[in-house]
């Protein structure tokens, strides 16, 4: 998978610590972890970008204990799919691979996630909603289709190649979807958003000590609207629609912000602050989803101790060492992971990982 070369690896029930510099596959271990738990990447939209260069495909799987059982989750990626396996069986219907082991992942980049691009917000949020809702990941897909199809038709409209009483017609059969589709993203983001705050608050009152508070808030449209309002607003918006070529309304639109004493963080916080409001939300979704279904997720740490004053990346190691289950963390340097017991260091070089 990607630069990794074939392995198998037998972790330690806590701390795992790769090592290695920069470019050598530490990541693209942390993602293949991913990948057979969510069977989606952190990092690239299309599963084909892991297979490795001149390959013909990749396989990924994880042996899995949980509750006195042991599973054995299987993924063959393919340049044209892929192919995937629940103890030796294909899943039909394919949410029956979910939520048998949940997956937490913190990397480097979401640290700039204030100060970034609202999409890239919605991704991470969305990310914390599928751990704990895995049928969520069908639901956003479906949107995602619903939403692609609108937009051709908003296309052509907007292209002269259908007329505006055609496209009423065609829109009458799809906005329905749309607005019903919509309505169930954005309720599931916001039920998240609002477990999260106040654990969001206490991690960062903890880590700065500071007296300032910090919260996240979703701004969404039609977050709280009834499927019949968001037709209703696709109706009105019809005109600018068309001269967009792209539909305006729905939780593809909505953000996440991230607030400091009731400030937008991304544009008043300092850059320390900010990287203290990202470490609270994944320690409060740590809490969450060991609140939600009764032990704690895996942990995948990219590098974020080389991001941290000393200070916060002790409060992170403490908060992990509370909160989290097994840990895949990965670094250049062995010091930064503030960890002694029930730990495995391995060096990683080359796409090769040794003891």
């Amino acid at each position: 998978m990607r630069n990794l070369a074939p392995l198998q690896l037998v972790p330690r029930a806590r701390f795992n610590v790769f090592v290695g510099d920069n470019g050598q596959g530490k990541t693209n271990l942390l993602e293949a972890l991913y990948v057979v738990s969510a069977l989606r990447s952190f990092r690239t939209a299309k599963l084909a970008d892991l297979i490795a260069f001149g390959q013909p495909k990749a396989a990924i799987a994880a042996r899995v204990e949980r509750g006195g059982m042991t599973r054995l989750y299987e993924v063959d990626l393919e340049p044209g799919g892929r192919r995937v396996r629940l103890d030796d069986k294909a899943v039909r219907p394919l949410a029956r691979y979910f939520g048998g082991f949940n997956v937490v992942v913190f990397t480097p980049e979401d640290l700039a996630l204030p100060r970034g691009a609202p999409g890239d917000r919605r991704k991470f949020l969305d990310r914390a909603v599928f751990n704990v809702q895995p049928d969520f990941l069908a639901l956003a897909l479906d949107y995602d289709k619903a939403l692609k199809q609108r937009n051709a038709l908003l296309k052509m409209a907007g292209q002269g190649a259908l007329t505006p009483a055609r496209l009423d017609e065609l829109l009458a059969g799809y906005d329905p979807q749309i607005a019903r589709l919509g309505v169930a993203v954005a309720a599931a983001r916001a039920q998240v958003i609002a477990r999260l705050v106040p654990d969001l608050a206490a991690s960062f009152a903890a880590i700065t000590r500071s007296g300032l508070s910090a919260s996240v808030r979703y701004v969404s449209e039609v977050a709280g609207a009834t499927p019949d309002q968001v037709e209703q607003m696709l109706r009105e918006g019809r005109a600018r629609d068309v001269a967009r070529q792209a539909t305006s309304t729905g939780p593809h639109r909505d953000d996440v912000l991230l607030e400091l004493d009731g400030r937008e963080a991304g544009s008043f916080a300092s850059q320390g602050q900010l990287r203290a409001i990202m470490l609270a939300w994944k320690t409060a979704e740590l809490v969450m989803l060991s609140r939600a279904h009764g032990d704690p997720p895996i942990l995948l740490l990219d590098d974020v101790s080389s991001e941290l004053d000393p200070s916060r990346n002790a409060y992170l190691f403490e908060h992990v060492a509370s909160h989290a289950g097994q840990c895949f963390i990965t670094t250049t340097h062995a010091d930064h992971v503030l960890v002694a017991g029930d730990r495995a260091n391995y060096r990683i070089e080359s796409g090769k990982i040794s003891s």
